[in-house]
């Protein structure tokens, strides 16, 4: 049985480098913006215009109409008519899927802990969060941006993570119910905190 573990996160927590260092010392795959280029070449799509469109929802009823609550329309002709943003998340979802039962990786995003909800996989789901202040420090430093500014980042993109998480899974984002483990990463910083991961992973593969 293959272990997958899902990474949601807030903006500016570093749940994309926790993933990798993650992944890394665990000796398994690691899948973030690499599903873009997946669902690109699934769609002989240019990875740029789904790019665009990643882990943003968008109001379609066609979604609703073509796909249910479990996909089950999936290879539908109508598929071709949806937004673009609701073609990327049903190929994604393939991936995704894909990827679970092809071997141990860790999924950043894309509702992948919703995705997997049914997979026969040894599934661990995670959020990652840290306090405001640590976050705005972390963005602004990484794209030299004054705090005003990444704050203003911060929260764009969240409201937009949220949006995408909550329209797609008809979950609540960040709800720690729908997930096994929630870590702060500005208490540990990213190295210890992948630490204590690899030891929650390893105890749970005891069960």
């Amino acid at each position: 049985m293959n272990t997958i573990i899902t990474i949601g996160r807030q903006y500016g927590s570093g749940g994309r480098e926790l993933g990798q260092i993650l992944a890394q010392k665990l000796g398994i795959e690691f899948y973030d913006e690499e599903l873009v280029t997946m669902a690109a070449e699934k769609n002989n799509m240019h990875k740029d215009i789904l790019k665009a469109v990643d882990e943003k929802a968008t109001k379609s009823l066609l979604y609703t109409l073509v796909t249910g609550s479990d996909l089950r329309f999936i290879h539908s002709p109508l598929q071709y008519e949806m937004p673009i943003n609701d073609k990327l998340f049903i190929t994604q979802s393939e991936i995704i899927k894909g990827l679970a039962e092809k071997g141990s990786c860790v999924i950043v995003g894309r509702c992948a802990d919703y995705v997997l909800r049914d997979s026969k996989e040894h599934c661990i789901h995670l959020f990652v969060y840290a306090d405001k202040e640590k976050r705005i420090d972390r963005i602004s430093h990484k794209y030299d941006l004054p705090r005003d500014k990444a704050k203003d980042r911060i929260n764009k993109i969240e409201k937009s993570r949220k949006s995408y998480y909550n329209y797609y899974s008809n979950r609540d984002w960040g709800n720690v119910s729908n997930y096994d483990m929630c870590i702060n990463t500005g208490i540990l910083g990213l190295e210890k905190s992948a630490d204590l991961l690899c030891e929650f992973v390893k105890k749970s593969l005891e069960e």
